[in-house]
């Protein structure tokens, strides 16, 4: 579902091509044989923003392909709770996040501190913090700053540097961690 209030940008429509190029791929290449043996394989999230308390526990991808209604509800999470505005996601986010809870044994949601961000929103929160990035991959929704309660931040980042999924960071003094799609590496600041 796309929120009718937005006004498309250009990072709206990659991220749309994006997601479109991906879902499509996964239909093309799905035969009888494999879809019959991606059956039984599921990912799974539980997650909770912390800013607005929604929260999904379900499953976003199965049967060989990812599920629209779970990605949209995903991306809604996922949204600049500043300005309500959302954009589609970066799959790949949503899969390090499932990588990340496959790994922890608990029962406890990955609480998102920051989804998407507007060009706006990241440029205010530039001016109050030295640590954020003026071109924050949080910007086309390929990145996320999160928190697991009851696992420390070293733990977790050292989960995703095993993950090799993507980048990791961590700031002292802060209980969340930074993820992104982007290029593998790892900083601390």
């Amino acid at each position: 579902m796309i929120d009718e209030d937005l006004t498309p940008t250009m990072t709206h429509s990659l991220a749309m091509t994006r997601r479109a190029a991906l879902l499509g791929l996964g239909a093309a290449l799905c035969t009888p044989a494999v879809v019959q043996a991606r059956a039984s394989y599921r990912r799974t999230l539980d997650l909770r923003n912390e800013n607005t308390g929604e929260r999904f526990a379900g499953t976003y991808f199965g049967d060989g392909y990812y599920d629209p209604d779970a990605m949209a509800e995903l991306d809604h999470l996922m949204r600049d709770f500043h300005t309500d505005e959302s954009i589609m996601m970066d799959v790949r986010l949503y899969d390090i996040f499932a990588a990340i809870q496959g790994r922890i044994d608990g029962r406890e949601p990955l609480v998102i501190t920051s989804g998407y961000r507007t060009q706006q929103t990241n440029d205010r929160l530039r001016r109050r913090n030295r640590w954020a990035a003026k071109n924050s991959l949080h910007v086309p929704g390929m990145a996320a700053d999160l928190k697991i309660k009851g696992v420390g931040s070293e733990r977790l980042v050292g989960i995703v540097k095993d993950l090799k999924m993507g980048g990791v960071g961590s700031y002292r003094g802060s209980s969340f961690i930074h993820v992104d799609v982007g290029d593998v590496r790892s900083w601390r600041r």
